[in-house]
């Protein structure tokens, strides 16, 4: 796995790519957490360059969400593979994470909120 940052105003954009597991998710979630400590609750992860996401990668995922959300801030997906999708759907989580074709509908998204 490969990532890279950036902010963009109030938001922060997180690009992962490649085959993530659940040691990779982990480093995710640290990157999270580190913006959480600095007041940075608006979030978006794209994963468009993912390739490949197991289940206990995502259900780190939906623990990261739901602290943001403690915190009146949000967690977004970018760029969903179908299967990445589908992963997310069987684990029941497609209904708790918004998901984006792409970061200016997801950037969008956070200027209504």
């Amino acid at each position: 796995m490969t990532h890279s940052f950036r902010s963009q105003g109030s938001v922060d954009i997180l690009e992962v790519a490649g085959d993530i597991d659940a040691l990779d998710m982990v480093r995710v979630k640290n990157k999270i957490t580190k913006l959480i400590d600095k007041d940075r609750t608006k979030v978006i992860l794209s994963l468009k360059k993912a390739k490949h996401i197991d289940f206990v990668g995502l259900g780190i995922l939906v623990e990261r969400l739901r602290k943001v959300r403690a915190l009146n801030g949000d967690l977004k997906l970018v760029g969903l593979n179908p299967y990445v999708l589908g992963v997310l759907k069987s684990i029941g989580a497609g209904r708790l994470i918004e998901t984006y074709d792409n970061t200016k509908e997801a950037l969008r998204s956070f200027e209504g909120a």
